[in-house]
């Protein structure tokens, strides 16, 4: 996951580098850099998936982020509320609305998802206590147990939080314009490469 992250990034400089660079009244323009960038982030998730696939523990921790892009952090990646600093300003009192609304909507799904974190959580205990009970301790098969148990349901919340955050995207690129929209990508993107940056030099000087 490392070499593809790493790939990942100069990728989306390349691509932050495009958006900034697109006049404004050229919407022929702009559709072919939206879906450029919803591919992009698409990948991501593809990439993040398969790893999920062979030890969700690993791709849970996102471990091959940086400390502060870490800190942005929620349920095995980036907080969806982070995206909404990137909603251009310029909107229009419909737009505002919808947008609210979607973040309400968010806010309602987050909890929801945290609850079942929390359940995971409490379930991490019991399953934990029932395999001692049942003698399953012998060559480490309480762990065992345990871990493949609490790992499927790990795997259902972080699927849950992945959907939630591709999904605030979208709407949030349905309420947008075109022009809107490649504003609000080249937002993301640059605030993203700043936070990994930053990460990076703190690690440097440390």
């Amino acid at each position: 996951m490392e070499h593809f992250y790493s790939q990942w990034l100069i990728q989306e400089q390349h691509l932050l580098n495009d958006l900034l660079s697109a006049p404004q009244d050229r919407p022929d323009l702009h559709i072919p850099l939206i879906n450029r960038a919803v591919s992009h982030y698409a990948e991501y998730y593809k990439h993040k998936c398969q790893l999920a696939d062979r030890d969700i523990f690993r791709a849970f921790s996102a471990y091959w982020l940086t400390d502060i892009e870490r800190s942005f952090f929620w349920l095995g990646g980036l907080n969806p509320g982070v995206v909404f600093h990137s909603v251009p300003l310029d909107l229009t009192h419909d737009q505002s609305y919808k947008v609210e609304q979607l973040r309400q909507q968010m806010m309602r799904r987050i909890h929801e998802v945290e609850e079942k974190m929390r359940l995971v959580e409490e379930a991490m205990a019991v399953l934990m206590a029932l395999a001692a009970v049942h003698g399953k301790v012998k060559n480490g098969e309480a762990r065992g147990y345990t871990t493949e148990r609490v790992g499927e349901m790990m795997r259902a919340v972080l699927d849950e939080a992945d959907e939630l955050r591709k999904n605030v995207v979208r709407k949030n690129i349905e309420i947008l314009s075109t022009a809107q929209t490649v504003r609000f990508f080249a937002s993301l993107a640059h605030h993203h490469l700043c936070i990994y940056w930053q990460g990076i030099i703190i690690a440097i000087m440390a």
